[in-house]
């Protein structure tokens, strides 16, 4: 089949891979533009550009699906399947139609739970023990669709966005090939959304980036390991600031809120509002990412004068 592939960060990588090696074209890729990014906010490209650069496969970056002419050069392309993971648009009914196969999205949650554009942090986040990956075929609505399949995801104790990313990609990679080819068989059942019982996982916004203290202690891990790497969580501790990559939940009672418990070789306890957060990972802006027991030995004096974080 001729597929054109909609898609912009690093997740879906590997599932182009798979394609890209088999009997399917890909004959053109959508992602998005290029745009600023780290602290010095040099224009980096996004990683599917980069992908499509390396492999001679056409692509565009429009700033939106709506631009003149880009509907008459998508049905110039006379491609069978559009595929849809991670892009970053909404796509238009009228890009949908062009399709003789549809278009298939892969979906980073278990729909109709989760939609929207941030599943798999809200996963986390919400507190939730299982997520999965929907292959569902796209229509008008957001993320309303009906389902071809889904795989079930169980979320660890100490799971990051980073991580169960890793986990979707995989789960992907290892799928595609099998529902595009049952697509093209027509060997496929479709299985409605439940609308009565969908949930939804709105944009990451920057002020969730900062830790409420009075907070539970489960929340607040949630809050640190659903953040982590990007945008991350932080807060400050004499008015230095902190960045939290890791945490996990102790069983040990707070002394109050914010409050600095134990800053040893060993370990990191700050109080939440009923337990201790323990915190496994972590930087100064600027700094990489250190494990806790390595930044210790570089920065002991760090936590030696306020013992309270806000």
């Amino acid at each position: 089949m001729k597929i054109i592939f909609a898609g912009t960060p690093k997740i879906v990588i590997e599932t182009l891979n798979v394609i890209h090696a088999s009997s399917h074209e890909i004959s053109l890729i959508l992602t998005n533009e290029d745009k600023p990014f780290g602290r010095g906010k040099k224009i980096t490209k996004p990683p599917v550009k980069i992908f499509a650069e390396e492999n001679n496969i056409d692509f565009l970056q429009p700033t939106n699906l709506k631009e003149e002419g880009l509907l008459d050069f998508l049905k110039s392309k006379e491609a069978d399947l559009l595929l849809v993971f991670a892009y970053g648009h909404l796509v238009p009914e009228e890009i949908l139609n062009v399709f003789k196969m549809g278009a298939l999205n892969v979906h980073t949650s278990l729909l109709p739970k989760l939609r929207g554009a941030a599943p798999i942090q809200r996963a986390i986040l919400n507190g939730d023990k299982e997520t999965g990956v929907t292959f569902m075929k796209m229509e008008k609505g957001l993320d309303t669709g009906p389902i071809y399949e889904q795989e079930i995801i169980k979320i660890s104790d100490q799971e990051t966005s980073e991580s169960l990313t890793e986990k979707m990609s995989k789960v992907s990679s290892r799928k595609i090939l099998q529902i595009i080819d049952n697509i093209e068989k027509n060997n496929f059942m479709l299985t409605p959304q439940n609308h009565k019982i969908a949930t939804y996982a709105p944009k990451i916004i920057k002020e969730e980036s900062k830790i409420n203290w009075n907070k539970k202690a489960i929340d607040i891990v949630n809050q640190i390991n659903g953040l982590s790497p990007s945008p991350g969580s932080y807060s400050s501790l004499n008015k230095n600031r902190l960045n939290f990559f890791l945490a996990e939940f102790t069983d040990i009672k707070t002394k109050g809120p914010g409050l600095l418990v134990e800053a040893s070789k060993e370990k990191l306890l700050i109080g939440a509002k009923d337990f201790c957060v323990r915190i496994k990972e972590l930087s100064r802006p600027g700094k990489k990412r250190l494990k806790y027991e390595s930044f210790y030995n570089g920065s002991k004096h760090f936590f030696s004068e306020e013992k309270f974080l806000t």
